[in-house]
């Protein structure tokens, strides 16, 4: 049998292919050796991929990647374009592309043919960003944007018609400070060059304590104008010590309120526990009672014999180691006779409130007063537990507040607080003069409040009750700004 020795069609096969393989490598190394003027496959600039480019067809793609191309800034729901260029920024570009070039030129032969015959770096590293910016620039340009956008949180407004506030409204603040890395982030990035500002909510703030004041001030002018008297407050908050004063100083007849001095004396002379007999005395004293008797009695107990003129003094001499020194008494209740200590309140010029020569205070005495009991009732001492040395305990000072509390009228002060608010107060009235002294206890602040309504001749109950009333609802809604008392106000 004769064997061909003619190819068959699998060798005809593998020399084709051979034959194809080696013109395509052929044509293949034809093109590198043209393409090696250029940057290699896969080399990286700054991010952006220059292979098979010229310097100058790089620089100019870097141009517009980096340059050209806007940074998309979000402020919320809206949308800036920005050049970089408001910012400062500038690309090194002879740095990266000398660096490019020398990644083109160190690059093996064969390497490099082998790398662009399949499309990826051999023997070839990125090149990195080379670039600057003005942060302070930068910093102008995204103020820019929040003044623009920003909403400042509007202030609360006082509600004349029912004595309250209402509440401000929200804003927002863009954080410029906290917003940099990300603008920076997408301004070195040759895409997704998107960033957005960190925009904060601003809740309204609540009211100041000037608005307050300001309030108050118009209410009582109106007051002093219409009936040509004399208006007196004094508030004090009880935990930042947060004072409004309104002519808190002016001479002010002592009434009904220079009995929580002669209750205070009172325990700071007694050896012990008050007898029951005294514990009433105490109690008729604090509360509404028809007359003065009670508090005379006292006086007596204080002077350790039938003498409350006596007993006055001692009460006026506490006082004044306590630095209430326009707080006095000259003479027991009922008693007309005598002369007016002098003052620094009665002295500087004639008072024009008239008060009793008797017993005189202010609103910033007696509230201040009113303070040091509710410090030391709280064991937080003060200047009573200073000044008496222990003779006046916190349990006693407590026992105060809590007879105090009991002094139930429904008017004045009581009247401009919920129901349920613990109100320790003493009131007084005479024919000229009207006052209420208290510590209000509320969820948010316990605070003092003093208020004197002095008119010549005669002050009419329907003009001081309600008119205090108001003020304390105004100063109950402004500590309470979340949850206002609105019953029973009485607006102009």
């Amino acid at each position: 049998m004769n064997r061909s020795t003619s190819p068959g069609l699998g060798q005809w096969l593998t020399v084709s292919l051979m034959v194809g393989i080696t013109i395509f490598l052929l044509v293949k190394l034809y093109q590198f050796a043209g393409f090696r003027q250029f940057y290699p496959a896969g080399l990286t600039i700054a991010g952006v991929d220059v292979s098979g480019l010229t310097r100058d067809q790089a620089s100019e793609l870097l141009t517009n990647r980096y340059i050209e191309a806007p940074i998309t800034i979000y402020h919320g729901e809206e949308k800036f374009d920005v050049s970089p260029a408001q910012a400062n920024f500038t690309l090194d570009k002879e740095t990266m592309l000398s660096e490019a070039d020398f990644q083109r030129v160190q690059q093996d032969f064969w390497a490099g043919f082998w790398g662009f015959l399949w499309g990826r770096p051999i023997e070839v590293d990125p090149v990195p960003l080379a670039a600057t910016h003005d942060r302070e620039a930068l910093r102008e340009l995204l103020q820019e944007i929040a003044n623009l956008n920003d909403k400042p949180a509007q202030p609360p407004q006082p509600v004349p018609s029912t004595l309250s506030f209402q509440f401000g409204e929200a804003g927002t603040r863009t954080n410029i400070q906290a917003s940099f890395a990300d603008v920076e982030a997408a301004m070195y990035r040759p895409v997704d060059r998107e960033a957005h500002l960190i925009v904060e909510p601003q809740t309204p703030e609540r009211p100041e304590i000037n608005l307050l004041t300001r309030l108050l001030v118009n209410r009582l002018q109106d007051y002093d104008q219409q009936t040509g008297g004399t208006s007196s407050v004094f508030i004090l908050e009880l935990e930042t010590g947060q004072e409004v004063n309104i002519n808190a100083g002016v001479a002010m007849s002592g009434m009904d309120l220079m009995k929580v001095p002669i209750v205070l004396e009172l325990y700071r002379v007694l050896d012990g526990r008050p007898t029951l007999s005294q514990q009433k005395l105490i109690s008729d004293t604090l509360v509404v009672q028809p007359d003065n008797i009670s508090a005379n009695a006292i006086l007596n107990i204080i002077a350790g014999q039938d003498d409350p003129e006596l007993g006055a003094s001692l009460v006026t001499e506490s006082m004044q180691k306590l630095g209430l020194v326009n707080t006095f008494m000259v003479k027991p209740y009922d008693d007309d006779g005598g002369a007016a200590l002098q003052t620094p309140a009665n002295s500087i010029e004639e008072p024009t409130t008239q008060p009793t020569p008797q017993m005189q205070t202010t609103a910033e005495d007696m509230g201040t007063l009113l303070s040091m009991i509710y410090y030391c009732a709280s064991g937080s001492g003060g200047a009573i537990s200073a000044a008496f040395e222990g003779t006046v305990t916190q349990s006693e000072c407590g026992e105060i507040l809590n007879i105090m509390q009991q002094d139930k009228i429904g008017s004045l002060i009581e009247e401009g607080v919920p129901p349920t608010t613990a109100v320790a107060h003493r009131h007084g009235w005479i024919s000229d003069t009207h006052g209420d002294a208290a510590i209000i206890f509320t969820p948010t602040s316990d605070y003092v409040l003093v208020i004197f309504l002095y008119k010549p001749d005669w002050l009419e109950w329907e003009v001081s009750s309600p008119l205090i009333a108001d003020i304390s609802r105004l100063v109950y809604n402004y500590y309470n700004f979340d949850n206002p008392y609105l019953a029973g106000a009485q607006a102009n």
